[in-house]
């Protein structure tokens, strides 16, 4: 999600990560990134940026594995 005249993702602002932000059709995230931590009603909370489905350079089954890959060793 952008926010209306900004640069920030959604990730971005609610976590104050500064992960990259595509701006155009190319894909712009390439690993799974965490963003920083925060605290959201006394609970700690990490958002993870990964590579989209339909990603430009990779196909979805590659996408998916290193989403699982990531999501095993956390």
């Amino acid at each position: 999600m952008r926010i209306p005249g900004h640069d920030l993702q959604f990730i971005n602002l609610v976590s104050g990560s500064n992960l990259s932000v595509g701006k155009g059709l190319r894909s712009c995230t390439s690993t799974v990134q965490p963003a920083d931590a925060f605290n959201l009603d006394g609970r700690r909370v990490i958002l993870i940026d990964t590579p989209g489905f339909d990603d430009t350079t990779r196909s979805d089954a590659d996408v998916l594995k290193m989403i699982a890959a990531f999501l095993a060793t956390s």
